[in-house]
């Protein structure tokens, strides 16, 4: 119980002020915990991370997997711009997509390996998810080519909704996937 209190509370500092910026004394008072009691379940501020990153990184992994079975009757194109489209809601509504997609994009030296390593276990996850529908339908292009070019989008609308407002992501999603869907459109 205590251990799941210390990660939620953990998770959005970790999202909040970054890895460096991440106080165990903060952490512990929020948790309403001794640092000495945070320091018995955690010993170091990395041990804490890679434990709550590894737990956001296989949960991810499910829901998309999850997320991508359930949707696997519509067309193509209606799943591949719903999963973009849910993804402003996950971010805003749900901290450790959040937390995942802040920490994988900027990322201190002390933990890049490991966070690197973790995050090719979801982006490959992802992927595969991807390419499956791409493999429904005839395209332009291949299967891996669209992929490649979905995921890039994929990228670039992460990284505009981390830094713009909800207005914008809407506007730059509906502009971006028209374009790329006509782009690849047989």
């Amino acid at each position: 119980m205590a251990k799941e209190k210390i990660k939620q509370v953990a998770i959005k500092h970790f999202y909040k002020y970054g890895y460096e910026g991440v106080k165990m004394s903060q952490i512990a008072e929020e948790s309403g915990i001794r640092k000495q009691s945070l320091s018995y379940h955690y010993p170091s501020k990395r041990e804490l991370f890679t434990d709550i990153y590894s737990d956001v990184i296989e949960e991810e992994i499910v829901f998309t997997q999850q997320y991508f079975k359930n949707l696997s009757n519509i067309p193509s194109k209606d799943i591949l711009y719903r999963f973009l489209k849910d993804m402003k809601l996950r971010a805003h509504d749900k901290p450790n997509s959040s937390f995942l997609q802040v920490v994988s994009f900027s990322t201190p030296l002390e933990i890049e390996s490991f966070v690197s390593s973790h995050y090719l276990l979801y982006f490959n996850s992802l992927k595969t998810e991807i390419r499956k529908v791409f493999e429904k339908e005839l395209f332009n292009y291949t299967p891996d080519e669209c992929t490649v070019s979905f995921l890039i989008l994929f990228d670039g609308l992460i990284i505009h909704l981390l830094y713009n407002t909800k207005q914008s992501f809407e506007y730059s999603l509906d502009v971006a996937f028209k374009i790329f869907w006509n782009s690849i459109q047989g």
